[in-house]
């Protein structure tokens, strides 16, 4: 297996400014891909509710999340459970499962391979390709690979890249292919156009399908956590057997509820994603040395041409009070790719300037 790229995140802004020598300000961070409106309203309304009853056990399973997905998806309690956020399901699902060889399609988010080795996996990259804008892989090599394996992981839509692999195709290797696990995370399924209908959270599933989903980055909840995952009866009640108790913290657990009464904000935050998605695009095909590609998500991956060191435009970018994510830690893009997570239209608008006035001598 080829070796592991380096493990981190982003939202890492003062790191970069060490590394690179640049005094620490305050910048408007783009590594992020959260919902640009923030939390909900309600949300900070009911804080100082929330508030007074920290000195109380939350319940051991967290109930409040199991509360919401039943409510909004029909999912029976044996079909679901809750965690502390999508990472703490994708850690767990391979220490309980145990599959000796997992195929992981790449660039996609680190902790899948991470989670995988770390369960004593052996791990298979199977890449996307940038000349095809990091669509769907190759399908006769994808089944190949998936025959000599136990499981395979799909981000959907798929983290740096955006790309979002056909529910159909999915269906039908998970019924080819009926021993193996498939692995899905749509950690941003509901930034997506129409995502009802492309979702798995909506889907019968199939025994040896799991879906992976979290509220933190739809809601701008990055510092509660809450998310789970769902599956069948079997596959869940192993998962709960090795699960900790009480991962679920009491503020989480009691905000998860008033989320099933968001759906004017639910609206926004689409129309307002689908809208800039496009609007970014488009203006960052025009300008020199910068390559995006097509998204379905809330993010916009890219590749740095104007000159061989995308420091140069990070170290531009911050001394601008701007920051993008490197994504030179993710297999396939060590070559000068970076990902904007969208936010407002004005702050788009923002790096988009930044972007403009990269200085011409640097060229090269």
């Amino acid at each position: 297996m080829e070796k592991m790229h380096e493990h981190r995140h982003g939202g890492s802004p003062q790191s970069d400014m060490t590394r690179l020598g640049i005094p620490q300000r305050h910048v408007i961070d783009f590594s992020v891909n959260l919902n640009p409106l923030g939390p909900p309203e309600i949300v900070r309304e009911k804080w100082v509710e929330f508030i007074g009853t920290i000195d109380q056990y939350p319940s051991v399973e967290g109930e409040g999340i199991a509360h919401f997905y039943r409510k909004r998806f029909g999912f029976d309690s044996q079909n679901f459970m809750a965690g502390n956020g999508s990472t703490e399901m994708i850690y767990l699902v391979p220490r309980v499962l145990r599959p000796k060889r997992t195929v992981v399609i790449t660039p996609s988010y680190n902790d899948y391979e991470r989670a995988s080795l770390l369960a004593g996996a052996k791990v298979r990259r199977s890449p996307l390709s940038p000349v095809e804008e990091f669509s769907s892989p190759d399908l006769k090599r994808l089944m190949k690979e998936i025959k000599d394996a136990d499981a395979l992981w799909i981000g959907r839509p798929n983290n740096p890249t955006g790309t979002l692999m056909p529910k159909e195709i999915v269906l039908d290797l998970a019924e080819r292919f009926q021993d193996k696990w498939f692995i899905i995370d749509e950690a941003f399924i509901q930034f997506v156009d129409m995502w009802e209908e492309k979702s798995f959270l909506t889907e019968e599933l199939k025994s040896n399908i799991l879906v992976i989903h979290s509220l933190t980055k739809f809601y701008a909840l990055a510092g509660l956590r809450l998310g789970g995952i769902v599956g069948s009866e079997e596959v869940i009640s192993r998962l709960r057997e090795k699960k900790e108790p009480w991962t679920v913290n009491g503020i989480a657990e009691k905000i998860a509820p008033i989320l099933l009464d968001c759906r004017d904000y639910e609206e926004k935050t689409r129309l307002l994603t689908t809208d800039e998605r496009e609007r970014v695009f488009k203006k960052l095909k025009v300008l020199k040395g910068i390559n995006p590609f097509p998204s379905y998500a809330n993010f916009i991956l890219c590749q740095w041409k104007r000159n061989r060191d995308l420091d140069d435009l990070i170290v531009h970018l911050l001394s601008n009070g701007l920051y993008v994510r490197d994504c030179r830690n993710f297999p396939g893009l060590e070559d000068n790719f970076f990902r904007i997570g969208l936010r407002t239209s004005e702050d788009n608008d923002l790096l988009i300037s930044g972007l403009l006035s990269f200085p011409d001598h640097s060229d090269g």
